[in-house]
């Protein structure tokens, strides 16, 4: 089923991810989860914690989430390639949830406004509306995200304790998203905050001081002309106490 189409979604291996964070939270009697980075919440919408957070540094993505939490029903907008390209020309116009909208759901792939997909028609002739499946089917993830609070801001101001950490970034060498990353500022931050919380990290690759505990090839597709096959992991720090 497709989540929101959010670059570098985690919706395809959620599967084998979640049962390995899962066995972390309830091995370790853990009651804080949190995503630093939560894009298309397809991890943290399956966790089971007693307090579970949500971050991301984009606000429009989080005024989204927080807004469908409220009852907001994009349905009712009808996201045409004019108006995407009018929000995306003055998003100080528009609610920071129609931004998110626009520049997420309405967009190939997901990459922040990185052209306008709505309807498509595919080789085999038949036509194919991908910001309709991506809106409905967001719809359907709202319910379970109801017991989630969102917040906005940088993830170095996270300063957590005796929690599991899942952290799921912007891939080093991928397509550009809305926010660039310092890597070496955010794998010294990781190595810090494993001193007292279950840190794990999805990436292609990591420093060397970090143990790789899950892998997976697939496919990817981050624009119209571009696929390729990659191997998704899941690392820790190899000197993390808790683990």
């Amino acid at each position: 089923m497709i989540k929101i189409k959010y670059v570098g979604s985690k919706s395809r291996i959620a599967k084998d991810i979640v049962p390995i964070i899962q066995k972390y939270i309830d091995d370790n009697k853990i009651t804080t989860y949190i995503e630093p980075f939560a894009g298309g919440c397809n991890v943290i919408d399956k966790i089971k914690c007693e307090n579970k957070y949500a971050n991301d540094s984009n606000e429009y993505l989080i005024a989204f989430w927080q807004a469908l939490q409220q009852g907001w029903n994009p349905l009712n907008i009808h996201m045409t390639k004019e108006l995407y390209d009018d929000i995306k020309s003055n998003k100080s116009g528009f609610l920071k949830q129609e931004v998110a909208l626009a520049g997420l759901c309405a967009t190939y792939n997901a990459k922040w406004f990185g052209g306008y997909a709505g309807i498509v028609h595919t080789k085999i002739g038949t036509e194919r509306n991908y910001y309709d499946e991506a809106v409905r089917n967001v719809l359907k993830q709202v319910p379970i995200l109801k017991d989630v609070t969102f917040t906005c801001g940088d993830y170095l101001n996270i300063k957590p304790h005796n929690a599991v950490i899942y952290c799921d970034p912007p891939y080093q060498g991928t397509t550009k998203y809305k926010d660039e990353l310092n890597y070496n500022t955010y794998w010294n931050w990781v190595r810090e905050i494993s001193k007292d919380n279950i840190v794990l990290c999805s990436e292609y690759n990591a420093p060397s001081d970090f143990e790789c505990i899950w892998s997976k090839e697939l496919t990817t597709t981050l624009d119209k002309a571009s696929r390729s096959k990659a191997v998704e992991k899941l690392f820790t720090y190899k000197k993390s106490t808790l683990q």
